[in-house]
């Protein structure tokens, strides 16, 4: 698996540390369990955190020692205590799809989003949604934005955003600040696992009207 594109610094940061929300949190193990980039920055920034609390823990406060605990195995590299340790659940992204998904993926709620484009809401965990898109070859999404930040992990496939072309295993970073129009390759099907904050905000009337009812 040839990936491309990794979340930023920050939130591989704040997923070593175990600090975003659980939907987050998911999309962002699944891509660290197929990535050995981001394996690496997961854990340099767990052996950066305890040996920040193995200095400042000389103060021998109680709240210091508590988060000392935590850390202790961290500190030491073992693999057991690594966030970036793989779970064994996504070796392989496009190997899930073609097995374990095939025998249940036809039957997910998915709902149309014009021709060549379905859409399916798994979880939604107060303002925060996980979702699932699947694309023919040669489909062109609407143009949107965001409303609060979105991940993108490719599952199966690839699709041009931009000058970028995102393929298995890769994600794409979004937030209010971005307005983007993904295109699914020539190559075949592309599915990919999306979480939002906030429902998407579409140019165009007509996606804004069958947002109502896909519920994204």
């Amino acid at each position: 698996m040839n990936i491309k594109h990794h979340p930023s610094d920050a939130w591989l940061l704040d997923f070593a540390c175990g600090n975003l929300p659980s939907l987050f949190d998911q999309i962002l193990k699944a891509h660290v369990d197929v990535c050995s980039t981001c394996k690496e920055v997961v854990r340099d920034a767990e052996r950066l955190g305890g040996e920040l609390l193995d200095t400042i823990g000389q103060s021998s406060t109680a709240p210091i020692e508590m988060c000392h605990e935590k850390y202790d195995n961290i500190n030491n590299t073992s693999d057991d205590a690594s966030r970036a340790e793989s779970t064994g659940h996504v070796a392989d992204l496009e190997k899930l799809v073609s097995t374990y998904l095939d025998s249940s993926f036809n039957a997910l709620p998915w709902k149309s989003f014009g021709e060549g484009l379905k859409l399916c809401r798994l979880i939604k965990e107060d303002n925060v949604q996980m979702w699932m898109l699947r694309g023919q070859p040669g489909v062109t999404l609407p143009v949107h934005s965001h409303k609060g930040s979105e991940l993108t992990l490719v599952m199966k496939g690839a699709y041009f955003c931009g000058s970028q072309i995102f393929q298995a295993g890769d994600i794409e970073e979004a937030d209010e600040t971005v307005e983007h129009q993904p295109v699914i390759t020539s190559g075949g099907e592309c599915i990919c696992l999306a979480v939002t904050e906030g429902q998407l905000e579409f140019k165009k009337v007509l996606p804004r009207i069958v947002q109502k009812f896909v519920g994204i």
